[in-house]
């Protein structure tokens, strides 16, 4: 009885010695280049697409209407600072009472810079603001700073903005004027 308590004991001993010991094999790193996260990067290119609709609100002249389909690209800093370069379509209604021609076609040419107003990183909506400021062929120079709200995440964002366009062309009299839009912009920024 006493040899075999023994060799039971001697088991036991043997049995948690190479259960403590034991080589336990990893899996090895990958040989391949590592993977990018372009949604969480803080700085690279950026594209926007957009699309406003827009009226004058004059009390005393013509108003005049437009639609426009805008692209834009640029460099991302950060998410507080994009620098790009777009261009676009505008069609105007009621144009023969305001402008000096009778193509109601203008084609925006800009620069554009926009951002944040508070950090996206805990957030899935936040403020934004954006400058287009540029020439429309058919039409003459613009600025239009639009104030909006982005959601979708850090870099794949839809857009829901409220614009102000000022515009300086040739109206039916030829003489150069001013007129101020106020739109509503949609877009999608990625």
């Amino acid at each position: 009885m006493k040899k075999v308590l023994l060799s039971l004991l001697l088991c036991t001993f043997t049995a948690t010695g190479y259960a403590q010991y034991r080589d336990v094999k990893l899996p090895e790193a990958p040989k391949h280049t590592n993977y990018r996260d372009y949604e969480t990067q803080d700085n690279g290119f950026w594209f926007a697409a957009e699309a406003e609709g827009a009226s004058s609100a004059m009390p005393v002249r013509r108003n005049m209407q437009f639609a426009s389909a805008t692209f834009t690209t640029g460099y991302r800093f950060n998410e507080f600072l994009r620098l790009g370069v777009g261009l676009g379509t505008r069609i105007y209604v009621n144009n023969a009472d305001v402008r000096d021609t009778e193509n109601r076609f203008a084609f925006p040419v800009f620069a554009n810079m926009r951002g944040n107003f508070i950090s996206a990183y805990d957030r899935d909506g936040v403020p934004f603001w954006s400058i287009n400021a540029g020439y429309a062929v058919n039409d003459g120079v613009f600025a239009s700073p639009t104030i909006g709200y982005s959601f979708g995440g850090l870099r794949n964002n839809f857009l829901i903005g409220i614009s102000y366009t000022i515009s300086r062309f040739k109206d039916y009299k030829k003489e150069n004027t001013t007129f101020s839009y106020f739109g509503l912009k949609l877009g999608y920024e990625f």
